[in-house]
C-alpha cells in the first residue's frame, strides 16, 4: 500500500510538474510576441501636362521650348525607384512597392517601377504600347506623411543586365542601351505635327537620359562603372498623395530648349555630357551638366519637371 501511494504521489507531482512547464511557456511566448505593426496603403499618381493642360498621345502639344513650338509626343517612360515618404518629423520611410507585374519589379537587387504615359495611339503607335501605368503602389508604417520623394532611374545591378531574358520591366528594348547594357531612364520623344517634310531640323526630339562613359561589360562578370550616373532627384516637399497628383510637366522639361533645332551630335540629348541638347533637359532633371564635358551627371540644383497638382 505505502509503495502505491508513493507513485500515486509521484505520478502527480510529474503532472503538476508538466502543467507549470506549459504554462510558463505560454506566458513566455504571450509576452514576447509583439502585436504586428499597422501599415497604411499608398498610392502615388502622375499625370503628364504641358502647363497645366492635360497632355495625350493623340493631340498636338503646344508651347513648347524657348520658340513656343507645336509637336506631337511620340513616347513618355521612365523608371523610378528608392520611393520614400517624408514624415512630419523630417525623417524618410521607405514605400514597400506592392507587387506588379509587368511594371514594378521587386528584387534582393533592389526595386523598381516603370511608369508609362504613353497608350500606343496616335504618334505613340510607332514605338508604344497599348499598357499604360501611371502609378506607384505600396505600404508604409501608419502615421502621418507630408511629402515624398524618390530617384527616377535604375538599380546599378539592375540596369546593367541584358534586356533579353531579363523579368518585367526592365525587358523592354525600347528602354534599352544597346551598347552598354544599361536601361534609358527617361524615353520622352516629340515630333514634327507636319511628319518628315515639316519645318523641324529633325523630324524627332529624342530625350534619352540614362548613365554615360561606363566601364565594364556584365555579361562576362565584370562591375560596371559609369562616369556619371545620370539619375534625377526628385522631393516634393509638401505632397499628399490621397489629394494630390505628380505633374510630369513637359513645358518645364523642354523650356531650355528648341525642340525644332539641332545645335549638334545626335538629334535632341542622348545623355552626352557635351550634347548641347543635354543642358537644359539635365538642368530641368537636376542633373550637373556643363557644356566643356566636366559635368558629373549627379543631382545638382533643384528639379523643375515633377510637381505636385489636384487631383
Amino acid at each position: 500500500m505505502k509503495l502505491t501511494h508513493f507513485r500515486v504521489q509521484r505520478i502527480g507531482l510529474f503532472a503538476a510538474l508538466t502543467a507549470l512547464v506549459a504554462l510558463a511557456a505560454f506566458a513566455a511566448a504571450t509576452t514576447s510576441a509583439k502585436p504586428a505593426k499597422k501599415t497604411k496603403k499608398v498610392d502615388i499618381r502622375f499625370a503628364a501636362t504641358a502647363g497645366k493642360t492635360p497632355v495625350s498621345c493623340s493631340d498636338p502639344i503646344t508651347g513648347l521650348g524657348s520658340t513656343g513650338a507645336t509637336a506631337d509626343l511620340r513616347d513618355l517612360r521612365f523608371y523610378v525607384t528608392d520611393v520614400e515618404l517624408i514624415g512630419e518629423d523630417g525623417k524618410a520611410v521607405p514605400l514597400k512597392l506592392s507587387d506588379g507585374a509587368p511594371f514594378t519589379l521587386r528584387s534582393s537587387k533592389g526595386d523598381v517601377t516603370l511608369i508609362d504615359l504613353e497608350n500606343g495611339k496616335g504618334a505613340c503607335a510607332e514605338e508604344g504600347s497599348r499598357a499604360v501605368n501611371s502609378h506607384l503602389r505600396g505600404t508604409v508604417p501608419a502615421g502621418k506623411y507630408v511629402g515624398a520623394r524618390w530617384t527616377v532611374g535604375v538599380p546599378p545591378k539592375l540596369s546593367h543586365s541584358d534586356v533579353v531574358g531579363a523579368k518585367a520591366p526592365l525587358n523592354l528594348t525600347a528602354m534599352g542601351w544597346s551598347w552598354q547594357y544599361g536601361r534609358k531612364f527617361v524615353k520622352v520623344e516629340l515630333t514634327d505635327p507636319a511628319g518628315p517634310g515639316g519645318t523641324w531640323a529633325e523630324n524627332t526630339f529624342f530625350v534619352h537620359v540614362g548613365s554615360n562613359g561606363c566601364t565594364g561589360n556584365p555579361a562576362t562578370g565584370q562591375k560596371v562603372k559609369c562616369t556619371t550616373p545620370n539619375e534625377a532627384k526628385v522631393k516634393l516637399a509638401s505632397f499628399n498623395p490621397a489629394r494630390q497628383k505628380v505633374a510630369v510637366d513637359l513645358r518645364r522639361m523642354f523650356a531650355g530648349n528648341d525642340v525644332t533645332a539641332n545645335a549638334g551630335n545626335a538629334p535632341g540629348c542622348m545623355s552626352e555630357q557635351t550634347d548641347p541638347e543635354c543642358g537644359g533637359i539635365f538642368g530641368a532633371l537636376g542633373i550637373d551638366w556643363k557644356p566643356d564635358g566636366t559635368g558629373t551627371g549627379l543631382p545638382s540644383g533643384k528639379q523643375t519637371v515633377f510637381r505636385a497638382i489636384g487631383r
